[in-house]
């Protein structure tokens, strides 16, 4: 049975990873493998207690002992960019532009499983997301003018952005040569997406300044969707225990992963689209001075200059067209062999970690990781598209043994802000980009045959969890959905700058809602509940107010002025998946507070219906001003007819249930959704419905 239910867990969190995007720590790279390992700075190459420290070092596997591990954080990050003027020096081109990235939260999950086959070989396989970056600039920074007369292009409201998930699977063989020393090896398997979008600006600006120096495939470089890339490489491993186990030696060693290329984005990366993931390796120490006390220390090489896509270099000073590479050699054009890249520098990654067992049931943890940019400070420009700055991290994280058969582990991490700032950008004068992160995590370990664990001998009394409400429920709710950002200002504010003509917009913020659930409750206290919401159509209507001139008595020069009126209607179909863990606190016997916490993929669906009220008799309106063709991309525009945004973002939720039967309840809630789109930051969804026990 319990086999069953490991396998049923496994198929769920591999089809949840395989469309989740995360953002990387150490460069592209997360600071460790596994939310453990991530509460102790990132070390796992001479301490690894978990099924998913394989992926640190498979000769971990020796030690895990018969688990399955599946885990859920949630990962914020916040980047901010500034170009030309913005960042303190004027570009010749009037690029400029200072805005945050919308996507700020991402799901991460991981799931991993060891076992001993006897008592020298083990054998393992993780999931973990390797690392990757996403971005979306409502304001495209990299909207320029070739002469100073000349209209933005493209649109500065033309969305911006990059999306670059990461997946590794290790298949790992361990094999204990002796009392003291281990070794193992594992086939890595890789999956990874890409899509860029934004980047217009790219081609037109080659072909009308550079005269075709800067893209050699222009028509694989943007806006050409997800990409998928397939690879492998291997990983081998050792560890070491001296002085009666009181001190642990690893070492580790990963390949280049190689990877299939992007054919999308030939045009883009160097080589035609590949991008491997790079080769990394390492040493660790783990002491321990008493029994149930930790200390352990990684150091890992990752060789970013060895990846092209990565490493070649790209635009940087002067300040002058000549600060882009490819302006004088044509052998370094965006997609060629040599094709320019991020720039980054090989990364040297510094990690330290305590692992403290309290008691019987807990251990407490904490850690710091330190790797220096690889960015050097001339090589910005192409990084604004996924800032990869921090370099300080700070994590804490605990486990706790709720009985024999099971453990919970959480972890937070902070990333602490950096930025990184530059002048004679070449093209683009100052640049500045600037990132921040936190991550939020919990797993749950299945202990089916126990390795080594470093949990204290002071007896410790269970919490007393219950299992009386173990098992699947499901419901649905009714109500009112409200979208607070939806202001008329801003449909004033761009319909009038669009158009040239005066507008007078009214909102309806509210409208109909509904969510579908479906839960797992583990005891009275906790549950883990998925759904969709659909919060139907929100609508804006403005009055427009066209003038139009004409020649009064058909005598030249004496214009009089003609008022005609119009309209737009503006509407966004809203929506959202959504998964959380649930907190309930009974407060009588049938009563009981909800509080949740997790993350929603949501969807923006807008239109425009726009009118224009021509006269039956007189003179004819005059065509719209030039200023609307420049703002096509704007949500607002009513020249924009459709469009649509998608992302990842934070959602929770309060709300109370009252058990109205055995196995019936009755709910009262209210949620937040996070939204990433222009026109919609938040959704306010308040229901009433009704939840069945199965």
């Amino acid at each position: 049975m319990k086999f069953k239910k490991l396998a049923m867990y496994v198929a769920i969190a591999v089809a949840g990873m395989s469309q989740t995007p995360v953002y990387a720590t150490n460069g592209m790279l997360l600071t460790g493998y596994g939310f453990r390992s991530q509460g102790m700075g990132g070390v796992g190459i001479a301490y690894g207690r978990d099924s998913l420290s394989v992926a640190a070092n498979p000769a971990n596997a020796t030690k895990s002992g018969m688990r399955g591990d599946m885990g859920v954080g949630i990962f914020n990050a916040e980047r901010h960019v500034a170009v030309g003027a913005d960042a303190g020096q004027t570009s010749p081109f009037n690029f400029h532009g200072s805005v945050e990235s919308d996507n700020k939260y991402f799901i991460m999950p991981e799931m991993g499983f060891t076992m001993p086959l006897t008592e020298k070989l083990s054998v393992g396989l993780a999931f973990v997301p390797n690392g990757g970056g996403n971005t979306t600039f409502r304001e495209n920074f990299f909207s320029y003018q070739s002469t100073p007369t000349a209209a933005q292009y493209p649109a500065r409201d033309k969305t911006l952005g990059v999306d670059l998930m990461q997946l590794v699977a290790p298949i790992t063989v361990a094999y204990k040569v002796n009392e003291d020393h281990s070794i193992g090896a594992s086939l890595v398997l890789a999956a990874q997406r890409f899509r860029a979008y934004g980047l217009q600006a790219f081609p037109q600006f080659g072909t009308t300044v550079l005269s075709g120096q800067l893209l050699s495939d222009p028509n694989h470089l943007t806006d050409v969707g997800f990409d998928y890339s397939y690879g492998a490489g291997v990983r081998l491993g050792w560890q070491g225990e001296f002085l009666n186990d009181r001190l642990t030696l690893g070492l580790t060693y990963a390949s280049k992963t190689y990877m299939t290329k992007f054919d999308k984005y030939r045009g883009l990366f160097a080589e035609q689209g590949k991008l491997d993931i790079p080769e990394n390796y390492g040493i660790g120490l783990a002491i321990k001075p008493v029994s149930n006390l930790t200390i352990a220390a990684d150091i890992v090489r990752i060789n970013y200059s060895d990846v092209g896509a990565i490493g070649n270099r790209g635009p940087g000073e002067p300040l002058s067209t000549g600060g882009i590479p490819s302006s004088s050699d044509p052998t370094v054009l965006l997609g060629m062999d040599k094709g320019m890249g991020f720039g980054w520098t090989n990364q040297t990654v510094y990690k330290l970690g305590i692992n403290y067992g309290l008691n019987e049931r807990w251990q407490l943890r904490a850690g710091y990781n330190y790797g220096k940019s690889p960015i050097p400070n001339d090589q910005l420009t192409f990084n604004t598209l996924a800032p990869a700055t921090t370099e300080k991290h700070y994590s804490v994280g605990f486990t706790y043994k709720a009985n024999d058969n099971l453990e919970v582990t959480g972890t937070y991490v902070y990333a602490a802000p950096h930025s990184q700032q530059a002048i004679n950008q070449n093209i683009l004068g100052g640049v500045q980009v600037d990132m921040h992160q936190n991550i939020f995590a919990l797993s749950l370990g299945w202990v089916l045959d126990p390795g080594a664990t470093d949990y204290g001998d002071a007896p410790s009394e269970p919490i007393n969890f219950g299992s009386g409400d173990r098992g699947f429920y499901g419901g649905f709710g009714l109500g009112q959905a409200r979208v607070t950002s939806w202001k008329a200002a801003d449909f004033n504010s761009d319909l009038t700058t669009a158009l040239g003509y005066p507008a007078t917009t009214g909102v309806d913020q509210r409208s109909t809602g509904f969510k579908a659930y479906l839960g797992y409750s583990f005891n009275k206290f906790f549950a883990l509940e998925g759904g969709f919401a659909d919060f139907n159509d929100v609508k804006g209507s403005s009055a427009i107010t066209y003038k139009n001139y004409t020649n009064a008595g058909g005598i030249p020069g004496n214009p009089a002025l003609q008022v005609l009126p119009g309209s737009s209607v503006y509407t966004a179909e809203n929506d959202a998946w959504m998964l959380a863990f649930v907190g309930k606190l009974p407060l009588t016997e049938k009563i009981s507070a909800l509080a949740k916490l997790g993350a929603s993929s949501w969807s923006s669906n807008y239109r425009v219906n726009y009118t224009r009220l021509n006269p039956t008799a007189g003179p004819q309106p005059l065509p719209q001003p030039s200023a609307a063709t420049a703002a096509l991309g704007n949500p607002y525009n009513p020249i924009a007819q459709s469009g649509s945004d998608r992302g990842v973002d934070l959602y929770y939720g309060l709300g109370v249930s009252y058990d109205l039967l055995d196995n019936i309840a009755l709910r009262a809630e209210w949620e937040r959704f996070k939204f990433g789109a222009p026109h919609v930051d938040h959704v306010d969804l308040m229901t009433a419905g009704v939840s069945m026990k199965f």
